[in-house]
């Protein structure tokens, strides 16, 4: 079965929010949250956007300790010949909305 990108996007994505919720253990991952999983066109390589309430710093090194077996999970429940390789990032859309709001404050009269 082929997947498409986006829907392989989207797979990855749910796969990971509940493997992380549900199969780690570590208290790092407990408040975090997978937000946009971008697949590169030949599906070699996933960016996970995540963000957390937590320590952001502590939550990127168990995120990177925890990656093979990340990995290992998602090749057990994907139908797919190759599971993508995972980049995680963190996930500053909202952020970067504030800043482009407050810089449009200050520039009106």
């Amino acid at each position: 079965m082929k997947h498409s990108a986006a829907r392989l996007s989207q797979e990855i994505r749910a796969r990971l929010a509940t493997i992380v919720r549900e199969h780690t253990g570590d208290p790092r991952l407990e408040l975090l949250a997978i937000t946009e999983v971008k697949v590169s066109p030949d599906a070699s390589l996933a960016r996970v956007f995540y963000r957390t309430l937590g320590d952001a710093p502590a939550a990127a090194a168990a995120l990177e300790k925890a990656k093979p077996y990340l990995r290992r999970r998602l090749a057990s429940e994907l139908k797919v010949r190759r599971v993508p390789e995972l980049d995680f990032r963190p996930d500053d859309t909202i952020e970067r909305a504030r800043s482009r709001a407050s810089a449009r404050g200050k520039g009106s009269p």
